[in-house]
């Protein structure tokens, strides 16, 4: 005849194991929210590793930057047909590509489509290749960032070098053939007070077979620079621009006297000014972008983890 007290420590187990399986249960649930551990849990079906807040996370951070890409698709469309209708362009090298400007835009915003495309479909179809896909596609992204900061950190003089002596002949010279181009370079020279590429400055202009200081040359802008380069390029009187405020400074034999009416320093040497003034802010957003990149990498890493241990738990 079992005794009393045996009875209440079979009825003590018998509770005791009810609030164990509570226990559990509530801890399946929990389970499910973000930045908690998911614990194997063999006997709830309705158990998952993959929790919904990182996987949403990932969803809409894609989200925002696949609308981005789509944009800059969108407009460097725009521009390429309104500019290109009617001619055909020929892309050589990745300096053809940056110089049309619809061209570039296009490229930018595919990389950045196709990126954020693999990455939004792969969260939410929770699919391993493509999640796969966009985390080499991150990583590939940030190693390039890291080699091109480092080789300009430690080469400065080499790399502003070979900055100035490859923008400072096609841009010049392709100036009044690409409409987009030159809109950015006027937009660069009046916001950045500077005219021309490279070192030599204004001289720079004297390349473009419009500007060119030359006695056989025909054009009317002969020994010219753009308007955009003038100190003050509107017209005191009516406010318009003045498209002939650069004209004839090439034959001024004083630079002083020429420094009266038009900026002399090339572009590249005034941007690099501007850097080195703001060196904590070109930092910030630097160490900003990395960390975004890394985050993204971070999240569809742990994503991935998640899916498979889910997997492993059907097998």
């Amino acid at each position: 005849m079992p005794s009393r007290d045996g009875g209440q420590r079979s009825r003590s187990r018998s509770s005791g194991g009810h609030n164990w399986q509570r226990s559990h249960r509530s801890g399946h649930r929990s389970g499910h929210s973000c930045g908690q551990n998911a614990i194997l849990h063999t006997f709830d079906e309705n158990f998952s590793f993959i929790s919904p807040c990182l996987k949403y996370s990932l969803f809409f951070f894609n989200l925002l930057f696949w609308l981005i890409g789509g944009v800059l698709i969108g407009l460097g469309l725009w521009s390429f047909l309104e500019e290109y209708n009617h001619t055909f362009i020929k892309v050589q090298n990745i300096l053809d590509i940056i110089l049309h400007i619809s061209v570039a835009l296009m490229t930018v915003g595919t990389i950045i489509f196709s990126m954020s495309f693999a990455g939004c479909l792969g969260a939410l179809r929770e699919n391993l290749f493509l999640l796969k896909l966009y985390s080499l596609m991150l990583l590939l992204l940030f190693v390039g960032e890291v080699v091109l900061s480092t080789v300009a950190f430690v080469f400065p003089n080499s790399f502003s070098f070979y900055i100035k002596e490859s923008l400072s002949k096609d841009p010049i010279i392709k100036y009044r053939d690409d409409t987009n181009l030159q809109n950015l370079i006027d937009v660069i020279q009046t916001e950045f007070k500077c005219c021309g590429i490279s070192d030599k400055g204004y001289k720079d202009w004297n390349r473009n077979i419009y500007f060119e200081c030359n006695q056989t040359n025909p054009s009317p802008e002969r020994c010219a620079v753009p308007f955009s380069c003038c100190r003050n390029p509107r017209n005191f009187d009516s406010g318009l621009i003045n498209i002939m405020c650069g004209y004839n400074v090439q034959n001024i034999s004083s630079v002083v006297e020429v420094n009266k009416y038009i900026f002399t320093r090339g572009c590249v040497e005034a941007i690099t000014e501007i850097i080195e003034r703001n060196m904590n802010l070109v930092a910030a957003v630097c160490l900003g972008s990395a960390l975004i990149q890394l985050l993204a990498m971070f999240l569809a890493r742990s994503l991935q983890g998640q899916i498979l241990a889910q997997r492993a738990r059907w097998m």
